[in-house]
């Protein structure tokens, strides 16, 4: 060979050489733009190389997210329970067939480390879990969805964690679509709310709880505003009828129904027993008195109560079969949503 080749020979190589390092470095570049990372409602960062296709959920909020957000498909696991959460058999009845992992009590690492997940959803309560999974090169994200403003955060970055930004979005949008429309009632007559606990009447919502903000969205009063306390407080008799609410409502979880409130005798000189204003949340469906993809649903209902001379409540019905069958891809039986 002589020299003239060998140097075009060893120019050639070398171009290719170059060539193929520049390409490699692309490559670890383009990777790393792919990847999503993200901070959960823990302050933990989270980094997937893609968007997750395989996802464990060790709670039903974020159950109820994935079916919300089209990606319940995605599931390979989900919390305890499943059979007492009447819309995932609406929904997608698949669920109730899936490896169930544990509860907020007792998390079964072992069955989520099967499943091979890329990505488990984890509420804040059961963030010292995290890292045993995290050292098992198994992503989690921490949500903890305790008002609307944290909902609509976790919903976001689901969103984002799975590719399904613009659902989520969509999602959020609608909220404040229909939070701008009970807006503009704040200027009409505002009624008294008191709102029971699923476990008694006797227990309320003070001020600081979802519930609370619930009532207020809805262009309500709650009379038990200015109660002490971070979750459910106790009330006496005497406390209810110096309250004496323009309407009593009643969470759909209640293990006690309107006639039982309509027939308690100590509280028949209240204004809401008198004119029978009364009303439980529609039960079967989901607990729409609490941060939940579709607790936009239960202050919607408070509001047709509440105002239902600018939105009846065969309007409001409406909008409920239709947010199902655009968030939740299935139609709601009309039966399910009738007051009582």
């Amino acid at each position: 060979m002589n020299k003239r080749l060998f140097k075009k020979l060893v120019s050639l190589l070398i171009c290719i050489a170059v060539f193929i390092s520049l390409m490699g470095c692309s490559s670890n570049q383009d990777a790393k733009q792919s990847q999503i990372e993200l901070i959960d409602q823990a302050g933990r960062t989270v980094t997937l190389e893609q968007p997750a296709q395989k996802i464990v959920s060790c709670y039903y909020i974020t159950t109820y997210a994935t079916l919300s957000l089209g990606i319940s498909d995605r599931l390979v696991g989900i919390e305890k329970k499943a059979n007492s959460r009447p819309i995932y058999k609406m929904a997608n009845g698949k669920l109730l067939d899936l490896k169930q992992v544990g509860s907020l009590k007792e998390l079964n690492i072992e069955a989520i480390a099967e499943l091979k997940p890329d990505l488990v959803l984890m509420p804040l309560k059961l963030k010292e879990k995290a890292q045993i999974l995290t050292d098992l090169g198994i992503q989690v994200l921490i949500v903890n969805p305790e008002t609307h403003e944290q909902l609509v955060e976790m919903l976001k970055l689901i969103g984002k964690a799975c590719g399904v930004e613009e659902k989520a979005k969509e999602l959020t949008d609608y909220y404040q679509k229909q939070k701008d429309k009970m807006a503009k009632t704040s200027n009409q007559k505002t009624q008294s709310v008191y709102m029971g606990s699923n476990s008694a009447y006797l227990e309320t919502a003070p001020g600081t709880i979802y519930q609370s903000i619930l009532i207020e969205t809805a262009g309500g009063k709650n009379v038990a505003e200015e109660l002490d306390g971070n979750y459910w407080t106790q009330v006496s008799y005497e406390t209810l009828l110096k309250m004496n609410p323009d309407m009593i409502v009643i969470p759909s979880g209640a293990s006690y129904s309107v006639q039982d409130v309509l027939n308690d005798s100590q509280l028949k000189s209240l204004k809401a027993i008198q004119e029978k204003n009364v009303y439980q949340m529609p039960k079967g469906i989901e607990e729409w008195d609490s941060p939940i993809p579709s607790g936009i649903l239960g202050t919607m209902w408070l509001y047709s109560l509440l105002h239902h001379d600018i939105y009846p409540y065969d309007a409001f019905i409406k909008d409920v079969q239709d947010f199902y069958k655009t968030f939740y891809g299935f139609d709601i039986d009309e039966s399910l949503l009738k007051n009582s």
